[in-house]
C-alpha cells in the first residue's frame, strides 16, 4: 500500500509505562517484515503519561510498603526488580483521595451520604501525596502530564520530544523531531498529489492547456490583487467605525463586590492623576465589566469627538495588544471631562519598585528585555513613538512583568486641551519634567524650554523613535546601576558589563541619527545578557526547574549510595546470624527461640600454620585460607548449622 513513506504519520498511545500490560513497541522480531516495520516506526509518534523513568523518594517508599505489606498480609511476594503496577497505585490514591474528602466532608459538618455533593467536593482540586501531584480540574477529569516521544531510527528506542505541562497549559519541545523526508521538515498535511493520488495538478498537461494558462493566470491574479485591496479597505472601515472603546459608566463598579455599589466617575474631585501612582493610591482602583481597572481623567475643553485620525489611533492600540504594554479597557466619554480606564498593574511603577526592592541579575535583565521588546512594538505600529518614557510610565503587574503605560494618549487629547488645562494636568501628576528630565532626549530639553511647555506629555508632540531610544538607554543605566559599576569579572558568566555599557553610550548620544534602532539595541542586549522574556515568575519557575534537576540528581547518588550500604549491611548480618533468621527478620516477622536438647560443636585448626605462613606470601597465605573456608561455607550451607566465627586459622 506504500504507506511506509514521508508522506503518513502514525500515532499510538500507552497511558503508563507497563510493559507486561501493555507490551513492549519495537519494530525489530528477527523476521521477513523488520525492514518494513523499522521504515514506518521512523514516522510513529507515541503519547504516554509517563514521561520520566526516575521513581521519587516517597514513591519508592510507597512502592516498598506495598511490597511489603503484600508479603506479610497476604503472601503475595513481587519477584526481584518488580515494582506494584499503576493500576495497583491508582487504587492506593483513589482510596487516600476519598478518605481526605470524607473527612474533610466531615469537620465541616456535610452529608457524607449525599454522593453528588461528594463528587463535587473533589472537582478543581489538587493532592500532592507520595511525591506525586494529583489534579483534577473543575468537570471532575483527572489531568496529567503528557510526552510526546519519537521512534529514533537509529538507537531503535524511543525518546521524549514534546512534553505537556496541565498546571501551566503549556506544550514544550524537549529535543527537535528528526525527520525523514528528503529535505528533514516535517510532512505536509496533505500530500502534493493526495492521498489517492487523483489531484489534478498531478496530472499531465495537454497541448492546450499552456495557452490557457498563460491567458487566465495573469487574469486571476489581477482579479485577486483587486479584491484583496477591496477587502482589506473594507475591513479597515470596519476596525475603525468598532466602539470597542466606548465604555458605559454603569459597568465601572467599586472592587468592594459585597455591597455592590456602582460609583460614579465624579466621585473623586481630583482633575487628574497619573498612571505611575497606579498600585499606591486605591481611590483610582475600579472593576470594569468584572475587570480590574485604573481610572486616568483628563479635563477637556469641549466635548470630545472622534475624527478619523483619532480613530485610527484607537483601532492601533487595539491591534497592537502586547503583554508588554498598558492595554486601554474603555474610555468614558462627558461634558468637559475624559475618563481613561486602564489596565491595572498592582506594583506600581518601576520607579517605585526599584526603591522597595533588591533586584538580582536575572530579574534586572528580564526588566529591561521587557522595556525594550514593549518600545520596539510601539515603534512597529502606526503610533512610531511613545515620546516621554521614563520609570514613571514603566508600571510593573501582578507577575513582575514590565509594561509601557499612556503610549498614544497625546494624539487623543492634543486638540481638547489648552495649555493652561495641559500645565493643569502636569501640576497634579508625578510625571513631571523636574522628575523625568535625566531621560529626555537633549533635543527635545532645548524646544521644551523654548516652547515654554510645563507639561512632559506634550514632548509626545515633537518627539520621534529616537527619543525613546535616549530615554530607553537612561532606564538601562537606572535598572544595570548597581551592576554596571562592578567589573566584569564579577559578573555572572554569559553577562558583559562593557558591553551594556557601550550600549547605553550608544543610546544615549546626543545626535539623534546617530542612535540605533530599538530592535538593535533589544539585539545586543539579549547578546550581552541572555536575558528572555516572561518576567519575574518565569524566571523563579526556570530556577526552581534547576533546582529540581539538582536535588533529583542528588537524590540519585544518596539513594544509590543507601543501597549499597544497605547491601554491605545485609551481607554483614548474613555472616553473622543463620540466613533463616536474616530472611525471617527482612520479612518482618519475629523470631522465636529455639531449643535443642542436642548440639554438636565441630573445632577446627589448621596444624603447622605458622610455619606453613612463614614460608608463603602474604597472598598466597589469604587464597589459601578464602579456598578452605569458602569449602565449609559451601558445606555448612547444606545443612542445618549455625557458623558461630572464624578467627586466623580457626573455624
Amino acid at each position: 500500500m506504500d504507506m511506509t513513506n514521508s508522506e503518513y504519520v502514525y500515532f499510538t498511545v500507552e497511558p503508563y509505562r507497563d510493559v507486561e500490560f501493555f507490551g513492549r513497541l519495537q519494530a525489530s522480531f528477527n523476521d521477513s517484515s523488520d525492514e518494513v516495520a523499522r521504515k514506518a516506526f521512523r514516522y510513529l509518534f507515541q503519547i504516554t503519561g509517563t514521561c520520566t523513568k526516575s521513581v521519587s523518594v516517597g514513591m519508592r517508599r510507597l512502592q516498598d510498603q506495598i511490597k511489603r505489606r503484600s508479603a506479610v498480609e497476604y503472601g503475595v511476594k513481587y519477584r526481584h526488580n518488580e515494582d506494584p503496577s499503576e493500576s495497583v497505585l491508582a487504587s492506593y490514591f483513589s482510596v487516600k483521595t476519598l478518605g481526605i474528602v470524607v473527612d474533610e466532608a466531615l469537620k465541616a459538618g456535610a452529608d457524607v451520604y449525599n454522593g453528588a455533593a461528594m463528587a463535587r467536593r473533589f472537582f478543581n482540586h489538587t493532592w500532592y501525596l507520595n511525591e506525586r501531584t494529583i489534579n483534577i480540574d473543575p468537570m471532575g477529569n483527572r489531568i496529567m502530564d503528557l510526552c510526546m516521544r519519537a521512534f529514533d531510527n537509529d538507537s531503535d528506542t524511543f525518546r521524549n520530544v514534546m512534553y505537556y505541562d496541565p498546571t501551566l497549559t503549556t506544550l514544550s519541545e524537549l529535543e527537535r523531531i528528526k525527520w525523514y523526508t528528503e529535505n528533514g521538515t516535517q510532512p505536509p498535511n496533505e500530500p502534493r498529489c493526495g492521498f489517492k493520488g487523483d489531484n489534478p495538478a498531478c496530472a499531465e498537461p495537454g497541448p492546450g492547456i499552456a495557452l490557457v494558462a498563460g491567458t487566465a493566470v495573469p487574469a486571476v491574479v489581477l482579479l485577486l490583487v483587486v479584491s484583496l485591496c477591496g477587502f482589506w479597505r473594507f475591513r479597515r472601515e470596519v476596525e475603525l467605525k468598532d466602539n470597542w472603546w466606548l465604555g458605559n459608566k454603569a459597568d465601572l463598579m467599586s472592587p468592594d463586590s459585597a455591597s455592590n455599589r456602582r460609583y460614579s466617575i465624579s466621585r473623586h474631585t481630583s482633575p487628574s492623576y497619573s498612571l505611575s501612582t497606579m498600585g499606591k493610591d486605591p481611590k483610582h482602583f475600579r472593576t470594569y465589566r468584572g475587570n480590574p481597572v485604573w481610572i486616568f481623567k483628563v479635563q477637556t475643553l469641549q466635548t470630545f469627538f472622534l475624527n478619523r485620525s483619532k480613530r485610527t489611533i484607537l483601532r492601533e492600540m487595539k491591534l497592537i495588544s502586547h503583554v508588554n504594554l498598558v492595554h486601554l479597557q474603555g474610555l468614558l466619554i462627558e461634558k468637559e471631562t475624559l475618563t481613561f480606564m486602564y489596565e491595572f498593574c498592582q506594583k506600581g511603577s518601576l520607579a517605585g519598585l526599584l526603591e522597595r526592592m533588591t533586584l538580582d541579575w536575572e530579574f534586572r535583565a528580564g526588566l529591561i528585555h521587557d522595556l525594550l521588546e514593549g518600545v520596539v512594538v510601539i515603534h512597529q505600529s502606526l503610533i512610531r513613538r511613545h515620546g516621554y518614557l521614563s520609570p514613571f510610565t514603566c508600571l510593573i503587574d501582578q507577575r513582575f512583568t514590565l509594561k509601557l503605560a499612556e503610549f498614544g494618549l497625546y494624539d487623543l487629547i492634543k486638540d481638547v486641551t489648552t495649555p493652561e488645562m495641559s500645565n493643569k494636568l502636569s501640576e497634579n501628576s508625578t510625571i513631571t519634567y523636574a522628575n523625568t528630565e535625566q531621560w529626555i532626549a537633549p533635543e527635545l530639553q532645548a524646544k521644551f524650554k523654548t516652547n515654554g511647555m510645563k507639561n512632559v506629555r506634550n514632548l509626545a508632540a515633537i518627539a520621534g523613535p529616537e527619543a525613546d531610544v535616549y530615554a530607553a538607554g537612561g532606564l538601562i543605566d537606572m535598572v544595570m546601576e548597581e551592576n554596571l559599576a562592578l567589573d566584569d569579572a564579577a559578573a555572572p558568566p554569559r553577562y558583559s558589563l562593557s558591553g551594556i555599557r557601550t550600549i547605553v553610550e550608544a543610546c544615549q548620544h546626543y545626535e539623534p541619527w546617530r542612535r540605533p534602532m530599538a530592535d538593535e539595541v533589544k539585539r545586543r542586549f539579549v547578546l550581552r545578557t541572555g536575558a528572555r522574556s516572561g518576567g519575574f515568575l518565569e524566571s523563579l519557575v526556570r530556577r526552581m526547574e534547576m533546582y529540581a534537576r539538582r536535588m533529583e540528581f542528588a537524590v540519585r547518588e544518596r539513594t544509590e549510595a543507601l543501597k549499597a550500604e544497605r547491601k554491605v549491611c545485609e551481607k554483614l548480618l548474613e555472616e553473622m546470624l543463620p540466613k533463616s533468621i536474616v530472611e525471617r527478620l527482612r520479612s518482618g516477622y519475629a523470631v522465636e527461640p529455639e531449643h535443642f536438647s542436642r548440639v554438636t560443636i565441630f573445632f577446627s585448626v589448621i596444624v603447622g600454620f605458622v610455619e606453613f605462613v612463614s614460608v608463603t606470601s602474604p597472598m598466597e597465605v589469604i587464597d589459601f585460607l578464602n579456598s578452605i573456608f569458602s569449602s565449609f561455607d559451601a558445606a555448612l550451607s547444606t545443612y542445618d548449622v549455625y557458623k558461630v566465627e572464624v578467627l586466623y586459622s580457626l573455624f
